[in-house]
């Protein structure tokens, strides 16, 4: 479908000559003199575009803008400046426009910053689309995590999370912080990792301070997120106690948010006492991804949404063989991992359907430690005939409405056999 342009100029042969660029690109374009006539078409009709003039009679294009980004802020706005007026121009882009051009405009720049928004636009609600924002599984041990994490935001207060590598400790954090008071301020991330130069032993204690401190007075009144806190040298873990411990819960009040992939007791023996006894009451552990079947099968077909729309595939489902392989798998890697696996089964697939055929590639990519997950040709020729026959049981069954005996006959076994098998597979008639 062709895209849409609205050009807003008070100069009608400016608004001639851009509809008449525009129009063999193959846009469908209106003009407008006014911008009191241009808010007039927007109401009547959304634009995917909008060309406007600063400087206007009426009401300039800043105010225009400011209005368009209210009423629809899908709306893209190009700004149309003076000759290299550069403060016009910083003035446009943080006022949300999309870009800005300069007058005399050439056509070729123009086209060029009107495709460049539009990708823009596009890969924004491709990532806004499935942002790596905590999605919420199915289970009681999600549930719970989340009313933890919904607390944590609610009450405004420091705490500790604890999860292996992949279970999605930055994601919980990101959550707590959108769905805190402290949205609007800023969000700090300290990686205790990015300072050290190895477990424990910082590249100088004063310089570990230093960075500590400083991140903490870029997060002031927001929250302030340190990963990996069991990597702190004893210097460091006094001065957070102090950071923790010192603040008053004024407008100024800076949210202390913690992780860690060690356990509880490991954490007890590298923290000091105080540290870790202020924290380890209340810390939230993430639930590991081995064993949950539900949470599994439901990762699988999220992150199967996620590579279609990034990948532009089409796969509709997973089959029940391959499902039982990533079911039966531990995801040392847990989410991330799991994630991982299902892009990399999207790019190995070339029909609709994710199949076991390519078990052997995949599950080696994932480095499969599980011997029980050992897949050989026999055993996926099995599991597939065993997948087909209750599926033609199940369809001999609803033609024959449910009546056993002429579900049978369909499909030319006795009676016996086939209760037999209904059993085996557990067919609810």
């Amino acid at each position: 479908m062709n895209k849409t342009i609205l050009v807003v100029d008070d100069n009608q042969t400016v608004c001639l000559m851009l509809k008449s660029w525009l129009v063999k690109k193959d846009f469908i374009v209106d003009t407008a003199l006014h911008a009191k006539d241009a808010k007039e078409m927007v109401r009547e009709a959304p634009y995917d575009l909008i060309l406007c003039d600063i400087k206007m009679p009426d009401i300039d294009g800043f105010a225009f803008l400011k209005w368009v980004n209210t009423y629809d802020p899908d709306t893209l706005v190009i700004l149309m400046t003076g000759y290299a007026d550069i403060e016009s121009a910083v003035v446009a882009m943080k006022s949300g426009a999309s870009d800005y051009i300069s007058k005399p405009i050439d056509p070729e720049k123009l086209f060029s910053k009107i495709d460049e928004a539009f990708e823009l636009q596009e890969n924004t609600r491709r990532n806004s689309r499935f942002a790596n924002d905590f999605v919420t599984p199915p289970g009681k041990e999600y549930k719970l995590l989340f009313k933890q994490l919904k607390s944590i935001a609610e009450n405004n207060t420091h705490r500790l999370i604890i999860g292996d590598r992949g279970t999605g400790k930055d994601a919980a954090v990101k959550y707590i912080y959108e769905k805190g008071i402290h949205r609007s301020k800023p969000l700090v991330l300290l990686d205790v990792n990015d300072i050290i130069g190895g477990r424990g032993g910082i590249s100088g204690n004063g310089y570990g301070k230093s960075v500590l401190l400083e991140k903490f007075q870029k997060a002031k009144g927001g929250l302030f997120y340190i990963k990996e806190i069991d990597q702190l040298n004893k210097f460091m873990q006094d001065d957070l106690l102090k950071i923790i411990t010192r603040q008053n819960k004024d407008e100024d009040f800076t949210q202390v948010i913690l992780s860690s992939e060690a356990s509880l007791e490991e954490l007890q023996g590298i923290l000091i006492p105080k540290l870790f006894n202020l924290l380890r009451d209340d810390c939230v552990i993430l639930p590991l991804l081995k064993g949950l079947e539900e949470q599994i099968i439901f990762f699988s077909n999220y992150f199967l949404r996620f590579a279609n729309f990034t990948l532009n595939k089409e796969i509709s489902s997973i089959d029940p063989v391959m499902l039982n392989l990533l079911i039966g798998y531990d995801w040392p890697g847990n989410i991330q991992e799991i994630k991982n696996c299902i892009i990399k089964a999207a790019l190995l697939t070339e029909g609709d359907v994710i199949t076991a055929d390519i078990a052997d590639e995949l599950f080696g990519t994932v480095k499969i430690k599980n011997e029980n997950l050992h897949v050989d040709k026999s055993s996926l020729q099995s599991l597939r005939k065993e997948n087909y026959e209750k599926e033609k049981i199940c369809q001999a069954l609803d033609l024959a409405k449910g009546n056993k005996t002429m579900a049978a006959s369909i499909l030319n076994i006795d009676r016996k056999t086939l209760y037999n098998k209904i059993k085996l597979y557990k067919i609810i008639v």
